[in-house]
């Protein structure tokens, strides 16, 4: 590459000539709704699930087992931590083996790879035994290490995202401006390694919060990021229903057109547990009500229903879940027992229903579609949620539910929910289409009282521990016989 560059510069000196403008960055192949032609066009955003890989927990044996998992489930984006203090456990002395071997795994699985990196090491602050990891670096330190990291996997790794929930004192003890000066620092130092990959904000837990307003507006780092990536566990570690993700969501896409027009905008760590407290909450920041929640079979409905509520947004380039397997019981987590129990595989790497709704997912919404709701009419009730797909082809993918019930008094609710409602739609179809439902607890199709006839779909019948998945198959087109020529 030296003897090139200087070759390319004897020339330009002697025919006297102005240099060349340098070379556009590589178009990164990452979704992207920024790079989308219209707001009503057909747009893939891919399904991936997220993991982590302690350096004391066998990480290679894990690797292959997720990898299995994500083939399985036709998942084809991975998220996972990059830990810092692990890597570069001495100053300026990196080990890069375990990285070097899921890079690897994950290229001949063609599964692209989604690093975010943390954590700071505790040569850093040896005077902290116990908090330095979260503790902030020097941003030069910090630019160092990424600068090193984008080099070693330049052209295998499309994205860096840097840090992960620094609006969340569990991961981060420094100030919003201590974390804007490690992302201006960090996203140069990428920017420098490897001018093709994307640079993604480190994932914020409250969604638009005010460490977020200051973050991009006022600290400016809204125009260094690509990607602004958001983490959300409505149900499980906050309070509120898995129906306000649209509403969120769009909070940050509203903040981030004022002060970061060009990113684009992630959720890629989600996720629900099938866990509960002994009083009977799922945390002591949200609440139960009905028997059915936070239960294994019932994280596979809200899996599917998450994933369909990210979707409705509009908004959203790429979604990660959290978490791939279920934890030990003896392993220590961060946080509380939640941890152990949000993953689509038990701890014995058996399919939870969780696992096969997320497969049906991919199925049938892991290709390019478009919100048809505004092209549909609905008879239903206040507590029913409807949201129509179309797919290229014109078949369709309806998703309907009773929304979640809010906390009416024992915040560890084990109520039997008597809720039900019979709905009725008139779809963007033409007549002769046919109806397939599923479940998606087996991921297989279902018997249904719901009736097609023509553009019509009725009987729907919607409980609050289950949720209503149809694909409507639109009916082939008839081609026209060629006119005949005159002799």
């Amino acid at each position: 590459m030296r003897s090139a560059a200087v070759a390319l510069s004897l020339v330009v000196a002697c025919a006297h000539v102005a240099p060349p403008p340098p070379a556009a960055a590589p178009t990164n192949p990452l979704p992207s709704r920024q790079r989308a032609t219209a707001a009503d066009a057909f747009f893939l955003q891919p399904v991936g699930l997220a993991d982590d890989y302690p350096e004391e927990l066998d990480p290679a044996g894990k690797m292959r087992r997720d990898i299995a998992v994500l083939q399985s489930a036709g998942i084809r984006y991975l998220r996972f931590g990059v830990g810092w203090d692990s890597v570069e456990t001495e100053r300026g002395k990196y080990d890069w083996s375990e990285w070097d071997a899921l890079i690897a795994l994950l290229r001949e699985a063609g599964i692209t790879p989604l690093p975010y990196v943390c954590y700071t090491p505790r040569w850093v602050h040896p005077e902290d035994a116990k908090d330095f990891w979260r503790r902030p670096a020097d941003p030069a330190r910090f630019a160092r290490f990424m600068s090193a990291a984008a080099q070693r996997y330049r052209g295998q790794v499309l994205s860096w995202e840097l840090w992960n929930e620094p609006d969340n004192e569990q991961y981060w003890l420094g100030t919003v401006e201590q974390y804007a000066r490690l992302v201006e620092a960090g996203a140069r130092a990428v920017r420098a390694a490897d001018p093709g990959a994307r640079v993604v904000l480190g994932g914020m837990s409250k969604m638009r919060s005010p460490f977020l307003e200051e973050l991009l507006g006022p600290l400016g780092v809204g125009g260094l990021v690509d990607v602004i990536n958001l983490h959300g566990y409505l149900e499980t570690w906050d309070a509120a229903r898995a129906e306000e993700y649209p509403r969120r969501i769009e909070a940050v896409a509203q903040l981030a057109r004022e002060v970061a027009p060009g990113a684009d905008l992630w959720m890629a760590e989600f996720g629900y547990s099938d866990w509960r407290r002994p009083d009977g909450r799922p945390s002591e920041w949200a609440y139960a009500v009905h028997a059915y929640e936070h239960t294994t079979p019932f994280q596979a409905v809200a899996l599917f229903r998450a994933h369909i509520l990210a979707l409705s947004s509009q908004r959203l380039s790429l979604t990660a879940w959290y978490r791939i397997e279920d934890l030990a019981a003896r392993q220590v987590v961060i946080g509380d027992d939640n941890n152990k129990h949000l993953g689509i595989v038990d701890g014995q790497g058996q399919q939870k229903p969780a696992f096969l709704a997320l497969r049906l997912y991919a199925q049938l919404l892991g290709r390019p579609v478009r919100l048809a709701d505004a092209r549909v009419q609905v008879h239903a009730g206040a507590q029913s949620v409807v949201h129509v797909f179309e797919a290229e082809s014109g078949e369709l993918i309806v998703a309907a539910w009773l929304r979640s019930a809010r906390a009416a008094g024992d915040p560890g609710g084990r109520e039997p929910d008597p809720r039900e409602d019979t709905i009725a739609l008139r779809l963007p179809i033409r007549p002769g289409a046919e109806l397939t439902v599923f479940d998606v607890e087996t991921g297989q199709q279902a018997r249904t009282e719901a009736v097609l006839d023509g553009s019509l779909l009725t009987n729907v019948q919607l409980r609050g521990d289950s949720i209503f998945v149809a694909k409507i198959t639109a009916p082939a087109q008839i081609p026209t016989a060629p006119p005949s020529r005159k002799r």
